[in-house]
């Protein structure tokens, strides 16, 4: 073999090494940007929403199973898988988590009734002295057309709007919102008896098989509790309502 060939293969093989160097360094250092940017923010994020107390009410539960989709899935159950994680990822930035309920029990003993159960549970709240109350349910419609997400607040209520808004749009971020539903004023008794700002989050459909499947799913499931986190998160930082969609960061 020439001294020519062998010069040509190793100038060949430091180009390759020099570009492999290159690139390396190019992806190294974005991940340690990347990583360094996410730990600021969630830092200040933490700073921020530190002390703060949230409710997070699991809706229904013990005798009161809540809407059941055909495939038997239960809403109870769901709602309060969804707000455990929601749970996990709260305190992960320092906030304090209080549940109306972390099994399949009533608060109310003895004679059970819808608005004893309400009651009681927003009287876990004002206990707390919370500063968000979330009600996590899922929907149902005898029709099995329709699907998706939506969130309520009582009317009149500006917290509770701008904590709706929030959520809604950081839910609409993670899996869609192909109805197009909207963050809407409701009445309704968790609301409007509720001493800090509420809303009620339905999650989805059980009585749309494609969503009742969807919401089995823990994937979804964390989706739904990432968006719902993300909303919390912004309500308690202060954050305007978002009129136009300006969502949140993504969690690493």
């Amino acid at each position: 073999m020439s001294v020519i060939l062998i010069i040509g293969r190793v100038k060949r093989l430091l180009m390759i090494a020099v570009t492999t160097f290159i690139v390396f360094a190019i992806f190294f250092g974005s991940y340690q940007w990347y990583h360094r940017g996410n730990e600021q923010a969630i830092e200040a994020i933490s700073e921020a929403v530190k002390g703060k107390v949230v409710v997070l009410d699991a809706g229904h539960g013990g005798q009161d199973g809540g809407a059941k989709g055909k495939q038997g899935t239960l809403e109870k159950d769901i709602n309060l898988q969804v707000a455990k994680r929601v749970a996990q990822y709260l305190e992960e930035y320092g906030v304090t988590v209080v549940m109306t309920r972390e099994d399949d029990n009533n608060l109310v003993t003895g004679r059970w009734s819808q608005r004893a159960e309400l009651t009681k549970r927003v009287e876990k709240a004002r206990a707390a002295n919370a500063d968000a109350y979330i009600s996590i349910h899922c929907n149902s419609f005898p029709s099995p057309r329709w699907s998706g997400h939506q969130t309520f607040y009582q009317p009149g209520s500006e917290e509770g709007r701008r904590l709706a808004l929030h959520i809604q749009n950081e839910l609409t971020r993670r899996i869609g919102n192909k109805d197009k539903r909207q963050a809407k004023a409701e009445d309704y008794f968790v609301l409007r008896t509720s001493h800090c700002p509420a809303v009620m989050t339905e999650i989805g459909f059980l009585s749309n098989p494609a969503e009742e499947a969807l919401l089995g799913t823990e994937n979804h499931q964390k989706q739904i509790a990432l968006g719902i986190t993300a909303g919390i998160l912004r309500f308690l930082e202060g954050k305007a309502a978002p009129e136009k969609k300006t969502f949140f960061m993504e969690r690493p």
